[in-house]
């Protein structure tokens, strides 16, 4: 996708992108676009921006954020300035003044582009204005705090003259991303940009939006129930957030807030993919890391202190990704994936089971179901006390496998139905058996003889799990 589209002096139009840190060029003069190729051969997110002399200056990211120079005229392109790894605190950003020139700010100085050369300076002038309408006035969304995007407020500097516009318009609805059983036996949810809370009650069917739940912008990555009160953290940045249903709704962050945004879980943290509510009285999350960095922690905060506290290395360069609370053994288990933040490649080849003693604070035991599996992605503690997960690899068929905490062996590897195992899609129902979804099917999983019968069978149906209230499953598609 598109990252920055910049025009440059003869309306030529510049797009950067995310994926390849590719950039491509576009003539509305011809309606012609020309791919120009990858700007970096590692990173995959390219910014450009038009220089005066004629070359485009990439802002590449993430992982070593730096800037490269392409003359459009010889198709020549060159890293200049610092390149520092995000990881051992190195940032740059390309910055455009007042009068056109391109500058870098980074953590190594402050440098001046002259074609392709950076020319070291001690400050940087002041950034240029952000683009105005033809009559000078400003233009932005002043509901935009609140995620709703319907009013525009129009202000012009000179004049001091502003108004209100209200855009009325009726959206396609917004993407899916969590389903969650509330601690009130309501199903709770988060759409996808804009961050909205949605509940449904089973009982009336009514289905109500709640609105804002988090200063995060994205999407609910994870949930849990503790003392009656629903937790929920958020990308970006893993900020946690705390609601009792019980209450009125009041979005904020002032300790009377419900929902009540409570903060990051810690510096690191971004994509909180799993949550565990219970040890310790804490609520517990596993998380990929922040853009261009490796390392995703293992979390925790107590609601009785509001104190925060994070485990950053216990994973090496993978991410802990799945959890169970193990009650009997007093530990946590933590799956793994070898993918680190967005932006970076794997620097591990295979995911990981570990055993964690929460009192104690270290690693009980550690090991892997399959020596191809690169993601474990769900974990449930079976009613016979056994740990269940599911696991994948590129080019290899995804796979259940169970774990004796006791005895700490694995035993068979069970192959899943087709369609690869969705992130936390297992969940024990009141009848005793295990549950489960692929993308294309809905399973049961009996503990005692580990047989799975497919329930609903059908091509990429099932892309949110969702959990069982009553006798009804729950599910959603994107």
């Amino acid at each position: 996708f598109p990252c920055r589209i910049d025009e440059d002096a003869g309306g030529v139009l510049w797009i950067g992108c995310y994926g390849s840190a590719g950039l491509t060029s576009y003539d509305p003069a011809t309606a012609t676009f020309t791919r120009h190729g990858h700007m970096d051969d590692v990173d995959m997110y390219c910014y450009p921006l038009a220089a005066l002399d004629g070359t485009i200056a990439c802002d590449i990211k993430m992982t070593v954020p730096h800037v490269v120079v392409f003359d459009p005229a010889t198709g020549i392109r060159r890293a200049v300035g610092p390149m520092v790894p995000k990881e051992d605190g190195g940032n740059a950003a390309l910055v455009r003044t007042t009068d056109g020139t391109l500058y870098i700010q980074s953590s190594e100085g402050n440098f001046r582009l002259e074609g392709f050369d950076a020319i070291q300076v001690d400050e940087i002038p002041e950034p240029e204005p952000p683009p105005t309408l033809s009559d000078g006035s400003t233009a932005s969304f002043s509901d935009a705090a609140c995620q709703q995007y319907r009013t525009i407020a129009v202000s012009h500097p000179a004049t001091d003259d502003a108004r209100t516009l209200t855009v009325d318009y009726n959206a396609a609805g917004s993407s899916l991303f969590l389903l969650h059983r509330g601690p009130d036996d309501n199903l709770y949810g988060s759409s996808i940009l804009p961050l909205h809370l949605f509940r449904h009650e089973p009982e009336s069917g009514a289905m109500n939006d709640l609105g804002q739940c988090s200063t995060a912008t994205g999407e609910v990555y994870s949930m849990g129930n503790l003392d009656g009160k629903l937790y929920m953290c958020s990308y970006p940045a893993a900020k946690l957030s705390t609601f009792d249903p019980s209450q009125p709704y009041n979005f904020g962050t002032e300790p009377d807030s419900n929902p009540r945004d409570v903060g990051r879980m810690d510096e690191a943290s971004y994509r909180p993919r799993a949550m565990v509510t219970g040890p310790l009285g804490r609520v517990w999350t596993a998380a990929v890391p922040d853009y261009g960095i490796w390392g995703g922690p293992l979390s925790w905060f107590d609601p009785e202190t509001e104190q925060f506290g994070t485990y950053c290395d216990i994973a090496g360069d993978a991410s802990c990704w799945s959890l169970a609370w193990l009650e009997e053994q007093e530990a946590i288990a933590v799956g793994t994936t070898i993918m680190g933040g967005s932006g970076t490649q794997p620097r591990v080849e295979k995911a990981s089971l570990f055993l964690w003693d929460y009192k104690d604070e270290q690693k009980l035991w550690e090991g892997t179901p399959d020596e191809v599996a690169t993601s474990i992605n769900a974990l449930l503690c079976g009613p016979d006390g056994r740990l269940y997960g599911t696991a994948y690899g590129e080019g290899t068929p995804p796979e259940l496998f169970v774990f004796d905490p006791r005895a700490r062996t694995f035993g068979p590897l069970i192959p899943l139905p087709p369609g690869s195992p969705l992130d936390g899609g297992l969940q024990t129902g009141s009848d005793g058996m295990i549950y489960g979804f692929t993308r294309s099917c809905l399973y049961r999983l009996n503990p005692d003889d580990l047989t799975i019968t497919e329930i609903i069978r059908e091509h990429d149906a099932f892309q949110i799990p969702g959990p069982i209230i009553g006798r009804t499953i729950y599910f959603a598609k994107v």
